[in-house]
């Protein structure tokens, strides 16, 4: 079997794990909104086929959390707002605009 080698030049995991209402976990605390902004940014700046934004399961940091992982710089966030998604953005994807494949 033969892979492509490093398909996406980035990778952003979100947990999206959800939980009964009340019980912490990402999802319960706008994970999945944060998940579709920035999926919704990689396709309207034309980096979808650089840059995958994917949907995890629990990291296990649920208290924490929404917890992102952007890979490959094996980064770790936590407790990300909305609000922190300009900064986030600028410096992990706005590169990808800028750089030819």
């Amino acid at each position: 079997m033969q892979l492509r080698e490093q398909p996406y030049e980035r990778i952003f995991f979100v947990c999206c794990n959800e939980r009964e209402a009340g019980e912490d976990a990402c999802a319960n605390r706008g994970a999945v909104e944060l998940q579709k902004a920035l999926k919704a940014y990689t396709k309207d700046h034309a980096i979808s086929d650089r840059c995958r934004i994917s949907r995890a399961m629990c990291f296990g940091l649920c208290s924490e959390g929404p917890n992102l992982c952007i890979m490959p710089e094996n980064l770790w966030l936590k407790g990300v707002k909305a609000e922190d998604l300009p900064a986030i953005i600028e410096k992990y994807l706005k590169p990808l605009e800028r750089s030819s494949p």
